[in-house]
């Protein structure tokens, strides 16, 4: 015996044929199948009626709670408003120790236009049909992917649907869905889904994220009403997707500028050596007059210039061997007086422990001094070493431009929020791949 219409307002009510439960229709001249939101029934449309019941769901409500009720109206990304109404709640049918379920919801927008919003684990999908149809890449193999017009999206899932739950109207029957095969094809925040007939038939669909926030705005509901976002979302826009393209290409153009300065004034003034000398730390010691007894024995290097300001490179040398030598010492300019000191310490030690050989410490080392001013100077050396050694010593000096050290620094700082940038996207491509069976990390 079939239910009578009921015409309420725009939209029209249908009764269900088993508990005779209201059913609100929105589009009642295109939808032909009816959920039951009281009883969990199915049924068809004949006519002006539904038809008795075809079907009943094995779960409830519970099974993926409904966030956004039948009749809830909002707007969309592409624009449009669209009424809530249907809902299903669906799982994959492949056998897994996961259960993969996720809710749909089935959206109208008045005369003719239809789409669905998908959420799974607390990210949403708002999908439409494509307005064209997509060549698959290695179809069969777990590479496959499509070539679009804007991206290329790889293989991320493959599925076959099973409805455990529904409310509302429907212009399909939803059953039907269990025989399809799905392929979804991803390029973030962006998808394509691939559906397959029995009949071999294709139709194709296109999928993009919306942070959850936006459809609790759209829809007029509240954040916590919407169920919790977990993990990382199959389509899901990695940290600073907007602008990653933008602040890249600014990190690197910055970074030519600075490499260019550098070699700009390399090319101005080149990097000269100012001495070479070899000393020996004792034989070439000596006690100025000037000074009282006790006081250290110094070795007095060449004069040299400087055309400051500029950067002075020291490097001394010895060949240790199991051996130490610390070597103080003080720039002086033979004009002003004016000195700069620093200390250097090698140490060069090895041998051989468990058939095995080790070494330790080095045989030479560099001191930099920043902003020297152009002058006269000499280098005064105080080298002290074990008792009774008398180690050689090679000492170099050498005027730069500038710092290279200045400029290693300027690059780390210019990639280092980059860096932290793309260290996070990579995080997030990890995680949304261990979603899948497919894909680069699987």
């Amino acid at each position: 015996m079939s239910a009578a219409l009921v015409t309420s307002g725009i939209a029209e009510r249908f009764e269900c044929p088993s508990c005779s439960a209201y059913i609100v229709s929105y589009d009642p001249a295109s939808s032909a199948y009816y959920a039951c939101p009281a009883c969990k029934t199915y049924s068809h449309k004949e006519g002006r009626a539904l038809a008795k019941v075809t079907s009943r769901w094995p779960k409830g409500p519970e099974y993926v709670p409904q966030a956004l009720p039948l009749g809830g109206r909002g707007i969309m990304p592409d624009g449009l408003p669209y009424t809530v109404v249907g809902y299903m709640a669906r799982k994959e049918a492949k056998h897994t120790e996961v259960e993969y379920k996720w809710g749909e919801y089935v959206l109208f927008s008045p005369p003719d236009k239809y789409a669905q919003l998908a959420v799974y684990e607390g990210h949403w999908m708002f999908i439409k049909p494509s307005e064209r149809a997509y060549k698959v890449g290695q179809a069969s193999s777990r590479n496959a992917y499509v070539e679009a017009e804007d991206d290329r999206y790889e293989l991320y899932n493959r599925y076959s649907p099973r409805v455990m739950y529904a409310v509302g109207e429907f212009d399909w029957d939803i059953r039907e869905d269990e025989r399809l095969s799905i392929n979804e094809f991803i390029a973030p925040p962006y998808m394509l889904v691939q559906e397959r007939k029995p009949n071999k038939s294709v139709e194709w669909y296109k999928a993009e994220y919306v942070e959850a926030k936006q459809i609790a705005k759209a829809f007029g509901v509240e954040k916590y009403a919407l169920p919790d976002t977990l993990g990382v979302g199959a389509i899901e826009p990695a940290p600073g997707d907007k602008s990653w393209a933008t602040l890249l290409s600014f990190s690197l153009l910055m970074a030519l500028l600075v490499v260019i300065t550098q070699i700009t004034m390399l090319a101005i003034r080149p990097e000269r050596q100012l001495i070479n000398q070899q000393f020996s730390s004792q034989l070439d010691a000596v006690k100025p007059a000037s000074v009282g007894a006790g006081s250290e024995a110094v070795i007095i290097s060449s004069s040299f210039e400087v055309e400051g300001p500029a950067a002075i490179s020291v490097e001394l040398r010895s060949a240790l061997d199991n051996q130490w030598l610390e070597v103080p010492a003080v720039l002086v300019n033979e004009k002003t007086g004016q000195q700069f000191e620093f200390s250097k310490t090698l140490e060069y030690y090895h041998g051989y422990e468990d058939g095995e050989s080790w070494s330790e410490g080095s045989q030479s080392e560099e001191s930099t001094l920043a902003k020297v001013p152009s002058g006269r100077y000499h280098l005064n050396l105080y080298p002290a070493t074990e008792a009774g050694l008398d180690l050689p010593i090679s000492l170099t000096v050498s005027q730069q431009s500038s710092l290279h050290s200045n400029a290693v620094l300027l690059l780390l700082a210019l990639f280092l929020y980059p860096g932290i940038q793309f260290w996070r996207r990579s995080y997030y491509e990890h995680k949304r791949w261990e979603n899948s069976d497919y894909g680069p990390t699987t």
